[in-house]
């Protein structure tokens, strides 16, 4: 075999590794919004993802750590865009759109309210995730 020919399938399992990194478990974080009215928060995030029927499937997780509504999750390789829509006086999108890097979910969160009419409340910011350890991790 040629060196060319070595390093370009090394290459291709290297990718192949980065692009299979495993993202289920339970994801927590701060996003850091600011909206139209600049009024900045801080809102807690927490997600979790699990295979299901060998695709990903994502649920919010509530305050009381409990799971909540289903989240729409779609793979892009290392980058990942889960999309949540809440019923809410006319309907509000809610949208984490996150890289894996260095194993935290890094990007951004943003809650758009565009039904009936547009709110000045819509916000975006900076989230970074962390990994829950698992029980058996913990102990």
């Amino acid at each position: 075999m040629t060196f060319a020919f070595r390093l370009t399938v090394a290459a291709g399992l290297l990718c192949g590794a980065l692009f299979a990194q495993d993202i289920t478990g339970r994801w927590t974080g701060v996003a850091d919004t600011t909206d139209e009215g600049n009024t900045r928060r801080q809102e807690q995030q927490t997600i979790e993802v699990k295979t299901v029927d060998g695709k990903l499937a994502a649920v919010s997780i509530g305050k009381d750590g409990q799971p909540g509504a289903a989240i729409q999750i779609q793979q892009d390789g290392a980058k990942f865009n889960l999309y949540r829509f809440l019923d809410f006086e006319g309907g509000e999108h809610l949208r984490w759109k996150l890289e894996l890097r260095d194993g935290k979910l890094a990007g951004t969160f943003s809650a758009l309210h565009d039904s009936p009419k547009k709110w000045v409340y819509d916000r975006t910011g900076a989230l970074t995730m962390s990994k829950m350890p698992t029980v058996t991790e913990a102990k």
